[in-house]
């Protein structure tokens, strides 16, 4: 038991640092900046728990959060906790609309990088049973 939970510890915490790599990667393409790593993995951290919370309170709601609703609100929280979070270098906020745009990049990110993924296991999978007819 402990074994699986210190896995899953470590899965969380490779996730985060990802997520924060694209975030960093997502606000550099949008933005016009790159904010620091421990930024990008607080605004990670608090995405998170933020997009839990949403998602709990729409499933009280309106009993699935898988609707386009809950698609277009977790794209809101996440926009605005960008704006909230992360900074320009030159002081201030960045914005709602450049926060909305680092998001929308970030999901692309995130829709491209599950797709390969995808295709990558599938694909290891498949040769893995190529041999057995």
């Amino acid at each position: 038991m402990v074994t699986g939970l210190i896995a899953a510890l470590v899965i969380i915490v490779i996730c985060i640092v990802i997520g924060a790599l694209i975030v960093q990667l997502a606000t550099k393409m949008a933005a016009g900046f790159k904010p620091a790593l421990g930024n990008a993995v607080a605004t990670v951290i608090v995405g998170m728990i933020a997009g839990a919370i949403v998602s709990y309170v729409l499933q009280m709601v309106m009993g699935s959060t898988g609707s386009l609703v809950g698609i277009v609100v977790a794209f809101l929280v996440n926009a605005f906790i960008i704006n909230l979070m992360i900074k320009p270098p030159s002081g201030g906020q960045m914005g709602f609309g450049k926060a909305c745009l680092v998001s929308l990049v970030q999901y692309i990110i995130y829709i491209v990088l599950s797709v390969v993924l995808f295709f990558l296991v599938g694909g290891a999978i498949m040769g893995m049973l190529g041999g057995v007819h």
